[in-house]
């Protein structure tokens, strides 16, 4: 039942947000957008039940810097400064993120799935590759190296969520994998609309897969130490 009202409350958290988005309407977004990572921490504090304390730290820290990044990003809509500082703490929520799934990893005691297969890690240097040339001729000097650390941060997490595979729980590791990917589809999508050409519906898709991304993450967490 509790888990119930929680997803009842997420479900209007979520609706408000998407629907700000598809309206433009500020209040709206100013109003349910910071309220998305306030749930995803509360739910993650209330049902983390017996979890590492350094899994607990480097969450929290990550859920932190991701709410802080999602307020900035509002006012980044008019505000480049914004953006940038956003950009920033996105950047430290990622590294987070990346802790974080590497103690999952060392608490596991079993060896890292790069470490055994290695090859994988080419998909993500190809992607990050040929993304940061199309993006290249876009960006001013300072963004071309924001962008640049940005991404390698952003795709080191989603190769340290696959470097969890067969480390743990299976659920988790679907979980937590598949949000590193919608991290990682969310994030593109941004730069695309904002550096390349406008992406139809961005706000909604933008926003669906980040929130799909930040639920996925946080429940494929919990699904490890039940």
């Amino acid at each position: 039942m509790r888990k119930l009202l929680f997803h009842f409350v997420f479900a209007v958290i979520v609706a408000g947000d998407l629907l700000g988005e598809l309206y433009r309407h500020q209040v709206l977004e100013f109003v349910f957008k910071p309220l998305i990572m306030v749930w995803i921490a509360a739910y993650f504090l209330y049902y983390a039940k017996g979890i590492d304390r350094k899994v607990m730290q480097w969450a929290m820290l990550a859920f932190l810097f991701s709410w802080i990044g999602d307020v900035l990003l509002i006012a980044g809509n008019t505000k480049f400064l914004f953006f940038v500082l956003g950009l920033l703490s996105f950047l430290l929520a990622q590294v987070f993120y990346i802790n974080l799934f590497l103690r999952t990893i060392n608490l596991s005691g079993k060896k890292p799935f790069l470490k055994k297969s290695p090859y994988w890690l080419i998909a993500y240097i190809a992607y990050g590759l040929i993304f940061y040339i199309i993006l290249f001729d876009h960006l001013d000097a300072t963004l071309k190296i924001a962008v640049f650390v940005y991404m390698v941060a952003l795709l080191g997490m989603s190769g340290m969520a696959l470097n969890r595979f067969g480390n743990g729980h299976p659920v988790s590791f679907t979980l937590v994998f598949s949000g590193s990917v919608l991290f990682v589809l969310s994030d593109t999508m941004i730069a695309i609309n904002k550096f390349l050409a406008p992406v139809p519906y961005e706000g909604i898709l933008i926003m669906a897969t980040y929130i799909g991304a930040q639920y996925l993450i946080m429940t494929g967490l919990l699904k490890q130490y039940e």
